[in-house]
C-alpha cells in the first residue's frame, strides 16, 4: 500500500495532537484535583454525582430550615417563660390579697399592680419576631391576634399551627395557636366554678373538692331557716333536690362525690351556684380579677365573696401555669427535636462529602505518573515526526 508524503506528514500531527489532548486533560485533573472533568469520563459515577450533589442542596434547606425553627420555637419559649414569671406574680399577689387584713386602698393598689401585669401579658402575647409576624397568630401571622374589645378581649388570629421541612420525612411545628395557649383555661379547679350569690347577706366563705374528673349538671346549694334551726338544701339544673340537711357553722355539704366546706353563718336566702367549670381566657380572668380586688367593701358578706373568688383565683392561676408548663414542654421537645436533626444532618453531609470524594477526587500519585508517561509520549512524538519530515530521495542521490 502507497502513503503519500501528506497523509504521513497528517499522521503524524495527529499523534501529536492526541497526546497533547490525553496530557492537557492530565495536567487539568491535577490543576482541579478532580478525576471527573465531565460525565463521559465515568458515566456512572457522573449520575451518582448528581444525586448526591442534589441531596446535599437539600440537606443545606433543611439546615437553613432548623435554623429558622429552633429561633422560632426558642423565641416562643423565652415569651412563655416571661409569662409564667408574670403570672406566679399576679398568683403572690392573690395570695397576698387573700392572707392579710387589708383596707379599700391597699387592696386598690394590688389591683393596680395586677392590672399592670395584665397589660405586660398581652405585650405578651401580641410578641412578634424578628420579621414582624406576630408568634401566637396562627397562621394569620400578619394580624394582632389579641384585642380589647369592651368589657373583654378578643382572639383575631386563627387556629392554624405552622410546621417547616426539617428533613425528607420529618416536620416540626414552630409557631402555636395563641387560642390554645391563653384561651383554653378552665375556671375554678378546672372541674367545677363557685359562684356565691351577689345578693348574699350571711358572711360565708366557701372551699371546694371534688373526686370527680368532669360534671356535666349545675347545682345551687340554697340556705333556709325553719322552726328546727338552719337548713340547707342542693338542688340540681332540674329543680330536683339532691341533698337536704340542718347546717352547722363549719360543716361540709356533700353530694354527688363533690364537697364543700363552709364557714361563717348564712342568712335564709343566701345561695350558692356550683356549676362546671368553662373556658376562659386568662386576660378575661386578670380583669374579672382587677375588678373583685378594685371593688370597695363595706360588709362582712363582700368579704366573704371575695375571699371564696380569691381561693377560686389561686386555683385559676395554677391552670394557666399548668397550661404554660405544658406548652413549653411542648417547645422544649421541638427544640430537642431540633437539635438531634442538627446533629444527623451534619452527620449525612459528611457521608455525603465523602461518597463524592470517593467519586471524584484524583489519584495525585496514578496522575504524575499517567503525566509523565503522556509526556514521554509526546516528546516521541514530536521526534519522530521531525525524523519523518525530514526525510528526501534527493539526499541519496549523488
Amino acid at each position: 500500500m502507497r502513503i503519500s508524503s501528506s497523509q504521513q506528514f497528517q499522521q503524524g500531527i495527529d499523534a501529536i495532537l492526541r497526546q497533547q489532548a490525553k496530557l492537557t486533560k492530565t495536567q487539568e485533573q491535577l490543576a482541579t484535583g478532580n478525576r471527573i472533568l465531565t460525565p463521559s469520563d465515568d458515566p456512572a459515577a457522573s449520575t451518582q454525582l448528581i444525586k448526591l450533589s442534589a441531596l446535599i442542596a437539600s440537606n443545606s434547606q433543611y439546615d437553613r430550615n432548623i435554623t429558622f425553627a429552633q429561633n422560632q420555637v426558642g423565641l416562643a419559649e423565652s415569651k412563655l417563660k416571661s409569662a409564667g414569671d408574670i403570672i406566679q406574680r399576679v398568683r403572690e399577689l392573690v395570695v397576698q390579697a387573700n392572707t392579710a387584713i387589708h383596707s379599700n386602698s391597699s387592696r386598690g393598689a394590688i389591683a393596680t399592680e395586677i392590672q399592670n401585669n395584665l397589660d405586660a401579658l398581652l405585650d405578651v402575647a401580641n410578641s412578634k419576631d424578628a420579621s414582624g409576624e406576630y408568634i401566637f397568630s396562627g397562621f394569620n401571622a400578619s394580624t394582632k391576634p389579641f384585642v380589647k374589645e369592651g368589657d373583654g378581649y378578643q382572639y383575631k388570629g386563627d387556629q392554624g399551627e405552622r410546621f417547616l421541612q426539617v428533613s425528607e420525612d420529618i416536620q416540626v411545628q414552630v409557631r402555636d395557636s395563641g387560642a390554645t395557649i391563653f384561651q383554653k383555661i378552665r375556671e375554678g379547679d378546672g372541674r367545677l366554678k363557685l359562684s356565691p350569690a351577689a345578693s348574699n347577706q350571711g358572711n360565708l366563705i366557701v372551699t371546694l373538692e371534688s373526686n370527680v374528673d368532669s360534671v356535666v349538671d349545675t347545682y345551687a346549694v340554697s340556705f333556709l331557716s325553719s322552726e328546727s334551726g338552719q337548713q340547707y338544701e342542693v338542688r340540681n339544673s332540674a329543680g330536683e333536690v339532691v341533698q337536704s340537711g340542718s347546717y352547722n357553722e363549719s360543716a361540709q355539704i356533700s353530694f354527688n362525690e363533690i364537697n364543700l366546706t363552709i364557714t361563717g353563718t348564712p342568712v335564709a336566702g343566701d345561695k350558692i351556684d356550683v356549676r362546671p367549670a368553662e373556658y376562659s381566657d386568662i386576660f378575661t380572668t386578670l380583669q374579672k380579677l382587677v375588678e373583685q380586688l378594685a371593688a370597695p367593701i363595706d360588709k362582712g358578706s363582700q368579704q366573704a365573696t371575695l375571699t371564696t373568688n380569691l381561693s377560686q383565683s389561686m386555683n385559676e392561676m395554677d391552670q394557666v401555669l399548668g397550661n404554660f408548663l405544658s406548652a413549653r414542654a411542648s417547645l422544649g421537645n421541638r427544640l430537642q427535636q431540633l437539635d438531634v436533626r442538627a446533629t444527623e444532618n451534619v452527620d449525612a453531609k459528611i457521608r455525603y462529602d465523602r461518597s463524592i470524594s470517593e467519586l471524584k477526587d484524583l489519584d495525585y500519585a496514578q496522575a504524575v505518573s499517567r503525566l509523565n508517561m503522556q509526556m514521554t509520549g509526546l516528546q516521541a512524538a514530536q521526534q519522530s515526526y521531525v525524523k519523518v519530515q525530514g526525510l528526501s530521495l534527493f539526499n541519496y542521490l549523488k
